[in-house]
């Protein structure tokens, strides 16, 4: 299954300039495959380790509320009671994601946004500003669920600045080895692993990560 949301203006600059074509191509991921670990899906900087309540809210880096339901369609109530990791990816990050552990995909929610003008979550690191509560309700995003031997795990990419422009390329209900490539962003955006809260958390918060590296156990 090949599901794109649609480009924006910035997204079509970039793409006539051929910058985005430079972030998203898929390169080799290191990581040991008998490891037991969950791996990050992304090269990405930590921006909040959190909780997803009883009613499927959880609090940005600012402490603003967001209702999970808005990104993940029927597949809430599923994550009631899970944490989550924020990552960001800045433009100097790669800019393709991997599966984070041996499993299929189950599900797809896609959001097409509301913005013209796709909010900048970047904003947030560079002067403090809270975006990401507003960036869930206008922005793109497309919510993928992964079902492990053992529980479910939800990647949902949020899209920035110029990209209300995100990519996946996986098929559902097809058993994926931990580390094939499944989706790519254009420039700059961030992605939410919702997971179960009994796993332990190998990173913290603000630490920059990459792709294949160890983050849950």
């Amino acid at each position: 299954m090949i599901l794109s949301t649609r480009n924006s203006i910035l997204g079509k600059i970039a793409d006539n300039l051929g910058l985005n074509k430079n972030f998203n191509k898929y390169t080799k991921v290191e990581f040991d495959p008998d490891d037991s670990a969950v791996i990050s899906p992304v090269e990405a900087k930590v921006i909040k380790i959190g909780d997803i309540n009883s009613d499927g809210i959880l609090l940005s880096k600012k402490d603003k509320e967001v209702k999970l339901d808005e990104i993940t369609g029927n597949f809430t109530n599923h994550l009631k009671g899970y944490k989550y990791i924020n990552f960001y990816l800045n433009p100097s990050n790669k800019h393709f994601w991997v599966t984070p552990f041996n499993g299929m995909f189950i599900y797809t929610h896609k959001n097409e946004g509301k913005a013209w003008l796709p909010v900048y979550i970047g904003l947030e690191n560079i002067f403090g500003i809270e975006m990401f509560s507003k960036a869930v309700k206008k922005n793109a995003s497309i919510c993928s669920v992964f079902k492990t031997r053992d529980y479910l795990l939800a990647l949902i990419a949020v899209g920035s600045l110029n990209v209300n422009r995100i990519h996946i390329d996986y098929d559902e209900m097809y058993n994926y080895k931990k580390g094939t490539p499944c989706g790519y962003f254009s420039i700059g955006s961030t992605m939410l692993l919702c997971f179960p809260k009994h796993l332990e958390i190998l990173i913290e918060e603000n630490s920059d990560v990459k792709i294949g590296q160890r983050i849950l156990i």
